[in-house]
């Protein structure tokens, strides 16, 4: 089944947010101006009130999130019809908005549960260019714009839309399909195969080869890798769930390891399925070889031996550190391999901040990013990236240049 954004959310709506819509700026009643056009949003003619799910998204710091109330009313609501003219406004309780500034971006989210995401995006943000790729909107302006159902419905949720769904940290409900439940039951049963032998199998019924599109294949061996785990998590945890818990301690315990299972499979599904690139293409590495101080790197080209070879010339060696998600972890490589000086590491995180990708140009750091990601960081910023096929160039001369040297 395919996916779009329209199964997610309902409505959507973007604004520029200006001075006279901020708390302390010009705002003293806690209004967004420009909100004549949410009528089309609310789908509704008349008042109401709800709650707001706030987040704000700035570069270099975690996404702030809050609730509060809100009432949406025409303010000529008594005089409308002697006047002939109405006013709707949108008041909202709370000053979350004093965390904005002028020109940064707001966009009014509603999901099919009716739950209202208020997402509010720095200006010129990594943030803001993965919401615009995400949503797929024009630049915005001063009044409200409705996306329409269509343009939600061309909005597909493939592995881009939905690594940023997740860097958002919006918890949204990605449906699991029948065709796949009944898939993963007859292949495994009631319980859950190990992380390699799930990535394989997501290989073998994904009819793409790397030597055509590296990028796009392992995009797409995640991304049906996701699908699949989803749906064998499904049938588990509804099992469980219709079973029942002895107490609230057993539940949480439960709880906690659905999560942990979650956040550390697709590190390993990334390295998974890198490796069978790697294979594919024929280079020669090994994989958490030992070197300094004990370290692993998750990849090291052509492999230990070589590396210990202190008459092996540093200048062919390459590393390749593999994070599904990155934060502040990238550092943990930079002390992995002592001889390899220009580090290399491969990640699936939309974009991230401008200034986290100039200091790991400062460190000597090169990202591997999946040519569809590379849209979610700002123009400046790709000219510092390297695709995964980009990669795959710069080992296959390397080896290359090193087998010619022994011939």
């Amino acid at each position: 089944m395919s996916i779009d954004l329209s199964h997610l959310f309902s409505s959507v709506a973007f604004k520029i947010l200006r001075a006279v819509d901020l708390p302390n700026l010009g705002s003293n009643q806690h209004e967004i101006n420009g909100a004549a056009s949410l009528r089309e949003f609310f789908q509704t003619g008349n008042s109401l009130k709800g709650k707001l799910q706030w987040f704000y998204f700035e570069d270099g710091a975690a996404p702030e999130k809050s609730e509060s109330d809100f009432t949406f009313y025409d303010a000529r609501a008594r005089s409308v019809e002697r006047t002939g003219r109405s006013e709707w406004r949108l008041y909202y309780s709370g000053s979350f908005l004093s965390k904005a500034s002028a020109d940064d971006v707001l966009v009014l989210a509603k999901d099919r549960n009716d739950v209202i995401f208020a997402l509010a995006f720095e200006q010129d943000s990594n943030w803001l260019q993965a919401a615009r790729v995400l949503f797929g909107f024009d630049p915005p302006r001063d009044q409200f714009q409705i996306l329409t159902n269509s343009t939600l419905e061309y909005q597909t949720l493939e592995f881009t839309r939905q690594r940023i769904i997740e860097a958002l940290g919006i918890e949204i409900v990605i449906p699991t399909t029948e065709a796949d439940r009944d898939l993963v039951l007859r292949t495994f049963g009631e319980s859950f195969p190990d992380t390699k032998t799930m990535s394989e199998f997501a290989r073998s019924i994904t009819s793409l080869n790397p030597r055509d599109d590296a990028d796009l294949t392992l995009a797409a061996w995640i991304a049906r890798e996701e699908e699949l785990f989803r749906a064998i998590e499904d049938i588990i945890v509804s099992k469980k769930l219709n079973e029942g818990f002895a107490d609230v301690d057993d539940f949480i315990k439960y709880s906690l390891s659905v999560q942990n299972r979650r956040k550390s499979r697709m590190g390993y599904a990334l390295m998974h399925h890198l490796a069978a690139v790697f294979d594919i293409y024929g280079l020669q590495y090994e994989r958490e070889a030992v070197t300094e101080r004990k370290n692993k790197p998750d990849f090291l080209f052509p492999g230990k031996s070589e590396y210990d070879d202190p008459n092996y010339s540093a200048s062919r060696l390459v590393m390749l550190g593999a994070k599904s998600s990155l934060k502040d972890r990238w550092r943990q490589i930079l002390t992995e391999a002592d001889r390899i000086p220009e580090k290399h590491l491969c990640t699936l995180e939309a974009g991230i901040s401008r200034n986290q990708t100039e200091e790991m140009q400062r460190q000597h750091l090169t990202l591997i990013i999946p040519s569809g990601l590379h849209e979610t960081y700002l123009p400046e910023q790709r000219t510092l990236l390297l695709t995964l096929h980009q990669f795959i160039e710069i080992v296959a001369n390397t080896q290359l240049k090193s087998s010619g040297d022994r011939s």
